[in-house]
Order: C-alpha cells, then structure tokens, then sequence
C-alpha cells in the first residue's frame, strides 16, 4: 500500500509556517519520506530550519528545493500558489506530484489544471481542515493533523493514481481525507469556516471603541467567539477574494437571521427569539 513507511524518495514543503511545518514533522514521525526539505522565501530563517530535526534541507532557492522532490506541497497563501506552481513546474522531474493546503480550491484547481496539462507533473488540490489562529513555524506540531479531515478535491483531469497516492499521504499522517469537487469544497468551507472567522472578526471591530480596561470582564464566552479573529488579515484577505461568491451567500443567509432576530426583538416576540436560540444550540450539538 501506499501509506507504508518511506512512500517518498523526497518530500518538499514550499512554504513550511504553522501548516506546513506541522506537516513535516508529522511525516518525519510516520517516516513518510528518506528525506524532508523545505522552501524558504525569507534567507533570515534559514538557519531556524536548516536545525529542525525533521528538516534534512532547506533551500532559498524555489528550483533547487524541487528537483528531485517525489511530493510538493505548496503550503502559502493563496494567492501565491498558483504563480509559485507555475514557476517550479518547470524544474520538477516527470510525474512529480504536486498538492496545496490551499482553502479555496475553485481557482486554484482550475488554473493548475490548464498549468500541469502542458508538463509531466500532477495536481492534487488539497485542503487539511487543520490549524490555528496563530501563525508561524513555532507553534508547529507533529499532531496537529491528528484526527482532522482533509478535503481532497480531484478534477476531470486529475490522474487517477495520483489522487491514491495523495489521499493516502494524507491518511498515513492520521488525517481523514474526504474528496469532494472544488466547486462544492468552496461552498461548504464558505459555511463552515469562511463566515465564522468573518463574524468572529466582525464581532471584534464592533467591540473597538469600548474601553479597553472593559476586556478585563471578558469572560470565555467573549474569548471562544472571537478566537480565530486573532488569524492574520494578510492570509485572510486572499481567501475571502477567491471565494466572494460563495461568502457572499452564506453573509446574506446570516444576515437575514440578524434581521429576524433583531425585528422580534423590537415586536418583544420572546418565542420566535427563543426558536432562533434553540435552532442554534441544536446546530451546536452537532457540530460537536
């Protein structure tokens, strides 16, 4: 099978912050790959990584870190995934696979699709359910992944065997891989996590002119809606681009229910409020 110790000659992370350190260190521990290297933009971190127990290499140089890679995961920011893909493809060697931790995958898996149709490398879209509102190799884990699923989002064109091969990657680091189209990805992830880290952080800006020695009251409540508020608008502005329309009709669903609490609040209707309350503790009972 392809999820036994040591499936890759080479693995390369492009990108190795929060994600994708976590990823390598997860494949370290399951010996995944003979050996892990890494992709830096920033030559100041390069030391940090070049000392990772987990990292065998890491490399400033985009092409270099490729060329003998069986497996490449992009691992930044969304917007940058598709210009680093284009870039490397020509370095890599035949039938390297690519995949993403991307988390929009219309675009991206439309656009890598036409880009790898011309070269003799694969495509996976990918989308582990993982992570933090924190950012940064430092907060990395070997079981981050442990137990969360990960989306894979195969296309028409995407080749059989590679889809195998990362669906069992992703197994083989105790993730749940689940496939799904990428025009159905972006609509549930528009639901499921999308919306909610826009109204945790809508939540936070309307709280930015009360005193701030009033957050010494906070209680947990405060503190767990607003969580992933903390995540970095540089990564979230990128994803909330590329999946506007889907966002877009999860807001106006969201927004509607806002208006009906609001107008039964106005009527002093205690029991369609009290509906709206019960509705979201059920929902809440299964999300657990």
């Amino acid at each position: 099978m392809f999820y036994l110790r040591g499936m890759f000659d080479t693995l390369t992370i492009i990108g190795p912050g929060l994600l994708g350190a976590s990823i390598g260190m997860a494949s370290r521990k399951h010996s995944l790959a003979k050996k892990i290297q890494v992709w830096i933009r920033d030559k100041e971190k390069y030391t940090r990584y070049v000392n990772e127990k987990w990292c065998d290499n890491a490399h400033t140089s985009l092409i270099n870190s490729v060329q003998d890679s069986d497996l490449i995961i992009l691992c930044t920011p969304v917007d940058t995934i598709i210009p680093l893909l284009k870039e490397l493809l020509p370095h890599c060697k035949t039938n390297a696979i690519i995949t993403d931790i991307g988390s929009v995958k219309g675009s991206i898996c439309q656009q890598a699709d036409l880009l790898v149709q011309s070269s003799q490398q694969l495509f996976i879209g990918s989308h582990p359910m993982a992570g933090s509102e924190k950012t940064g190799m430092e907060y990395a884990s070997e079981d981050l992944l442990e137990g969360a699923p990960c989306i894979l989002c195969p296309t028409e064109q995407s080749e059989p065997n590679a889809l195998k091969i990362v669906e069992a990657f992703w197994k083989s680091l105790k993730m749940k891989p689940v496939s799904l189209n990428p025009s159905m990805h972006d609509a549930i992830v528009a639901q499921i996590s999308h919306l909610p880290h826009i109204v945790a952080s809508l939540l936070s800006a309307s709280l930015s002119e009360i005193p701030e020695e009033s957050f010494a009251f906070a209680g947990g409540g405060l503190k767990d809606t607003t969580r992933v508020a903390g995540g970095s608008p540089k990564l979230w502005q990128p994803i909330i681009e590329q999946n506007s329309k889907e966002i877009l009709k999860s807001l106006e669903t969201f927004e509607q229910l806002v208006q009906d609490f609001k107008r039964n609040l106005q009527a002093n209707d205690l029991y369609a409020i009290s509906e709206i309350l019960r509705k979201g503790q059920n929902v809440r009972k299964n999300i657990d």
